[in-house]
């Protein structure tokens, strides 16, 4: 890797140095005697500091480009052999920290990797604020907040509250680069990074200046350490994601527990979502009597092909829940979850809806057309299409709605089905139809003066003066009562 000269003056371990380090620039990488006039800008070189200014004979110089470092009392073998040290190092810890990408405990083995390299304690907190990974060097006595991150496991609940009250939390994770700030409980400055892995936040680098500031250039050796820690986060993002921690959330709420709006809201801001967005929702259940085999499996493609998406199983089902507001044209899951299921699965999908807090209702209509996917056996029943059928199946199945239905319609209803005869289908189209003749006969497909004559038929048979009344004074509720009676009656048929 490349180092800055900040990198070489702070791993040196002499008491009488003199910095004249004007730039920085991280591009060193390798080292030289000097020899000749000419000097390379990938190379730090290192002479007797006599041979350029009045100076004693055992003072080294260490020169990068328009950087120098002057060491007295050192001689330049023991300064060059100590500068090869430190470049050895800093390639291992570069080595590591790429090694530690692809294992599974990746985030710890950096923290522990990096130990020499930050000098502070340090530690990788999800946005609920439990820890992904914790220096170990480094007790608990430094310092009471590192206590409590230490002994907690990270940042309780009520911490991260005052900490959002305090110094707003929200605008501190924005920091896509590490940035130093002052603590606001204590006397020391803190480094922060927020991790992006697919652009989502899904963690948080911290290091601590309890014991000593910060070394000048320390930011950009934490960015190496977010950057690779990033990575990491992306091959494994299912275990890292924000969609995946909601999940666990949510998991717990449909399985009866309360709805922890606090801890839900911070993962919505972690996926840069709002509360009150629109959703829709997905409930997807594998075609087989026995255990399901592959519903872990589509759950694993699903949060990789859609980083934007919600996905958890619960119980049998996989839900996923889609911000609609978030999904690019042509992004939404339905255009490719047809290829994804493979036959192999259903799948019912809930209306739109607004507000997260509502996800219960609505995932409870997106099993309900779960079901009537099952019914039909085709692979997809949306809600979208079958709010009548459900109305239906709602009048159906209640007889107390019945009982409640305007009488002289089951009277009517009851007439048809013993003459078989078509008056209750009349006199709903003549109702919907406002009471206009044309209008109802042209839904019925037949003349006006058959309509005329069936209307005359039906005030021989029921009492119809509550729609003589609403012919000459409108009433909303009372033709509303009218409307939803006819709806039962349709649903039930003659029950008695």
């Amino acid at each position: 890797m490349e180092l800055s000269m900040w990198d070489i003056y702070h791993s040196l371990d002499y008491e009488n140095m003199v910095s004249m380090i004007q730039t920085g620039r991280p591009s060193i990488a390798k080292a030289r005697l000097i020899a000749s006039s000419y000097l390379d800008n990938e190379t730090i070189y290192v002479g007797r500091a006599n041979d350029f200014f009045e100076a004693n004979a055992d003072d080294s110089l260490i020169v990068h480009r328009e950087d120098m470092i002057l060491v007295r009392g050192v001689a330049i073998e023991s300064v060059f052999d100590e500068i090869c040290v430190i470049l050895d190092d800093f390639n291992k810890w570069e080595r590591s920290l790429e090694a530690s990408i692809s294992r599974v405990d990746g985030l710890q083995e950096m923290l522990d990797a990096s130990a020499g390299i930050l000098k502070a304690p340090a530690f990788v907190y999800a946005p609920d604020g439990r820890a992904f990974a914790i220096s170990r060097e480094y007790p608990s006595t430094i310092h009471w907040h590192w206590k409590e991150i230490v002994e907690g496991n990270g940042i309780s609940s009520d911490r991260l509250r005052e900490l959002r009250d305090s110094i707003n939390l929200p605008e501190v994770w924005k920091d896509t680069y590490p940035k130093s700030r002052q603590s606001a409980m204590g006397s020391h400055e803190y480094m922060h990074c927020s991790l992006f892995p697919n652009g989502y936040m899904a963690g948080h680098l911290v290091v601590f200046g309890f014991e000593k500031p910060f070394d000048q250039g320390l930011a950009r050796l934490v960015n190496i350490l977010a950057v690779a820690m990033t990575k990491h986060m992306k091959q494994f993002y299912p275990r890292y994601s924000p969609t995946s921690k909601i999940g666990d959330a949510f998991s717990l709420f449909f399985e009866g527990g309360s709805f922890d709006e606090a801890n839900i809201l911070l993962y919505l801001r972690a996926l840069r979502w709002n509360h009150d967005d629109t959703f829709r929702l997905y409930v997807m259940r594998e075609r087989s009597e026995s255990e399901p085999v592959l519903l872990s499996q589509l759950y694993y493609t699903v949060t990789h092909r859609y980083p934007f998406v919600i996905s958890f199983i619960f119980e049998d089902v996989l839900v996923v829940l889609e911000n609609e507001l978030r999904c690019e044209s042509g992004e939404s899951i339905a255009v490719e979850l047809p290829s994804m299921m493979k036959g192999d699965f259903l799948c019912g999908v809930s209306n739109s809806f607004e507000g997260i807090e509502h996800c219960w209702t609505f995932f409870l209509q997106a099993k309900d057309e779960l079901n009537e996917s099952e019914r039909t056996g085709r692979s997809f029943s949306r809600a979208s299409e079958h709010g009548l059928a459900f109305f239906n199946r709602t009048f159906a199945a209640d007889d107390l709605l019945y009982t409640y239905a305007l009488p002289e319609l089951v009277r009517l209803k009851r007439y048809d089905e013993a003459n078989q005869t078509q008056f209750f289908e009349t006199l709903y189209a003549y109702t919907y139809a406002s009471f206009h003749l044309s209008d109802a006969a042209r839904y019925l497909g037949i003349h006006r003066n058959s309509l005329d004559y069936r209307l005359k038929r039906i005030r021989e048979i029921i009492d119809f003066s509550l729609f003589d009344k609403l012919l000459s004074v409108p009433d909303k509720d009372a033709f509303t009562y009218l409307m939803l009676s006819f709806a039962i009656v349709d649903a039930h048929g003659i029950k008695w």
